[in-house]
């Protein structure tokens, strides 16, 4: 938000001041720039959806932070080779929580795509198909030291079933994301648990709860397959 706060004061300085930007975003004046500049006022996903619609301003509050994480992810991989086909992998805006939970993930908000190499996909992770992958940040500890907060993940959105595939998941339950380690358990029910060692089992999910799986996590930016 504080990243939002410092474009929008930036936009707001292009086209003229507060009142001027209101107004080309629908508002009467000034006031509701003004108080989400002071913070008083979140700047939401719609805000952000109409400021990059004026003309010139494509992209001006995204280009920034898919740069930034396109340049870390590219010095952990190797680049696409000259005249092979990259796969674009979505950066989601959203985060999953290794806590309380985050937002819930939607697969329209993004900031951008980062390439990668094929041939490095295929070599290093077991995926369902290069268009199911995603990038998102997890939060939190309660994954640690497997990955720590604010942690880059590739997660394949198209493995959503865990049977006979323990791994770490992306779990969606009352409009959250959570990042937890799912394990099949004998009787066909699955349990839910850190790998934090201070943290005790979250759940047991044996089909009476409503939490829908959104993917595995198979790599981390920190260099470790999961």
């Amino acid at each position: 938000m504080e990243w939002r706060r410092g474009r929008l004061g930036a936009l707001a300085e292009k086209h003229g001041g507060n009142a001027a930007l209101g107004r080309l975003l629908g508002y009467k004046d000034g006031a509701m720039v003004g108080q989400m500049l002071r913070g008083e006022r979140p700047i939401t996903e719609k805000t952000v959806a109409k400021a990059e619609e004026l003309p010139g301003s494509a992209d001006w509050f995204s280009r920034p932070a898919s740069t930034a994480l396109a340049s870390t992810v590219t010095s952990l991989t190797p680049a696409p080779k000259p005249g092979e086909n990259a796969v674009h992998v979505p950066l989601l805006a959203n985060a999953g929580s290794m806590g309380d939970g985050q937002d819930e993930m939607h697969d329209d908000v993004l900031i951008g795509s980062i390439a990668l190499s094929p041939d490095w996909i295929t070599r290093r992770l077991r995926i369902t198909r290069f268009q199911d992958l995603r990038f998102i940040h997890a939060y939190g500890d309660s994954m640690s030291d497997t990955f720590e907060d604010g942690d880059i993940l590739l997660v394949d959105t198209g493995a959503k079933d865990p049977s006979g595939a323990d791994g770490v998941y992306v779990l969606e339950a009352a409009h959250r994301v959570f990042i937890k380690r799912v394990t099949e358990r004998f009787g066909g029910s699955f349990e839910v648990t850190s790998d934090n060692q201070k943290v005790k089992a979250v759940d047991i999910l044996d089909g009476n709860s409503q939490i829908q799986v959104r993917g595995r996590v198979v790599w981390c930016w920190n260099g470790k397959k999961i």
